[in-house]
Formats: C-alpha cells, sequence, structure tokens
C-alpha cells in the first residue's frame, strides 16, 4: 500500500536515478512538464499514471520504494524506440545509457559468470550444442556478428544457466569473462535472427554492453552515436521497400 505523496514519491524515484526532471521524463516516457506539475504538487496523477512511471524508472509500487531488478525498463525503452519517429528514434539512441542503470547485467535474477577460455561465437556454438538456446547480446547483437569478440565481457542468454555447471567459474585470474542470463518473455519478444544466430536487437545488445561492468560500458558509450545513425538508416530503408 502507497501511504507517501504522489509529488515525493516521484521526487525519490528521480533522485534515486540522479536525473534532472527533464532527463527523468524522457526516461520514463512522460513529458517533462507532467513531472513537474506532480513533484509541484499541483497535479495528483492516477495510481496507473505512478505505475507507469515507477514502471519506466525501474521501481515497483509497493510500502516501498524497491528495484524491480528486471529487464522490463529495457523492453520499454526498445519498443519506445522502434515505434517512435526518426527525429524522436536517434534522441532516444542517445538516451539508452540512463536506462541502462536501472538493471546492470551482474545484478539480474539467475545471472551466473563464466570465465570465457574461446572466442565468443565458439561459446555460442557451445551452447547451441547442449541445447541452451542461445541468444547474444552485447556488443556482438550491436555489430550483427559473433566471428570476433568485440566486447570485453560478453553477455549471452540461455533457458537454463543453472545448468551450465561444466563451465568454469569467473575468477581473478581469468583473461576474460562472459555474463549468462536467464531468457525472460522480454528478451525473446525482441530476439531476432542474423546468419543463423539468435541475437537480441541492437538497442537492446547497447543497453546490456552500458549496463555491464568494467570498460565495457565505457566502450559502449562511444558506439552510441553510430548506433543512433544505424538505426535511422534502418528505418528509412525500410520504408523505402
Amino acid at each position: 500500500m502507497i501511504t507517501t505523496s504522489a509529488a515525493s514519491l516521484v521526487t525519490r524515484m528521480r533522485l534515486k536515478r540522479e536525473l534532472s526532471k527533464t532527463a527523468f521524463a524522457q526516461l520514463v516516457g512522460v513529458p517533462a512538464s507532467t513531472i513537474t506539475r506532480i513533484e509541484s504538487g499541483i497535479v495528483d496523477p492516477t495510481y496507473s499514471m505512478l505505475q507507469k512511471i515507477a514502471s519506466g524508472a525501474g521501481f515497483t509500487l509497493s510500502g516501498t520504494l524497491s528495484d524491480v531488478g528486471s529487464d522490463a525498463p529495457y523492453a520499454a525503452a526498445v519498443e519506445r524506440i522502434q515505434n517512435a519517429s526518426n527525429v524522436e528514434r536517434r534522441r532516444l539512441v542517445r538516451k539508452l545509457a540512463q536506462t541502462a542503470i536501472l538493471a546492470p547485467v551482474t545484478k539480474r535474477p539467475g545471472v551466473r559468470i563464466f570465465s570465457l577460455d574461446r572466442p565468443i561465437g565458439d561459446f555460442v556454438q557451445y551452447l547451441e550444442e547442449r541445447g541452451a538456446n542461445p541468444i547474444v547480446s552485447s556488443l556482438e547483437a550491436v555489430a550483427d556478428d559473433i566471428a570476433s569478440t568485440r566486447s570485453f565481457t560478453p553477455v549471452v542468454y540461455v533457458e537454463r544457466p543453472e545448468d551450465l555447471d561444466d563451465l568454469t567459474p569467473m575468477s581473478p585470474t581469468a583473461r576474460s569473462s562472459v555474463i549468462v542470463l536467464p531468457i525472460t518473455e522480454n528478451a525473446r519478444k525482441f530476439t531476432r535472427w542474423v546468419n543463423g544466430t539468435a541475437m537480441l536487437a541492437p538497442e537492446w545488445g547497447m543497453l546490456d554492453a552500458l549496463a555491464s561492468p568494467g570498460r565495457q560500458a565505457d566502450v559502449a558509450r562511444t558506439f552510441l552515436p553510430q548506433l543512433a545513425a544505424r538505426v535511422n538508416m534502418t528505418r528509412e530503408a525500410g520504408a523505402a521497400a
């Protein structure tokens, strides 16, 4: 049961994410004026509006303000991008770093981290042979290619990470690692096939890269302008066809 005022609740959400009103509004998909009016007490939003704001910011509404801990904000962000106009699409892609902080890959339910002792393509093939139905994410999904390992820490989704007990857990001495996450319905919704390999949408791959630990997030940020230009060209090509 929510007993805190809507103005206080929305302000707490925004401050927890360390965002300005404008940036927070862009994150949750409502006008900045709406956030301002709610926080000022001018507007008392409906419960469904509060749910929308909370979900977009990666929170659940309960007795306390709790992190969702799921990829639901990712699904909402990717859907907004795919349904946006060209100009809005480019802007939303450049804002992906804000969404990425809502669901760090190492804090997701069921995550496992293994040592990576082979190229990512070989690792994916091994998972396919195991019947794990792998779906590739991170910078490999952004590039539509697993011929080379582009990520410092690749991210791969599988049906049951807990069944991969024959893989070596990540250790301080390992040269590289791979993050394995359970496939969710949200991830399945944005899966596509590229040259015989299941991959997440490029926007989702970018989100996972930005939400990864270490240097991965810094490298991913440098690719945001390229992804923004690319998704725009993809949309235009589809319209021309």
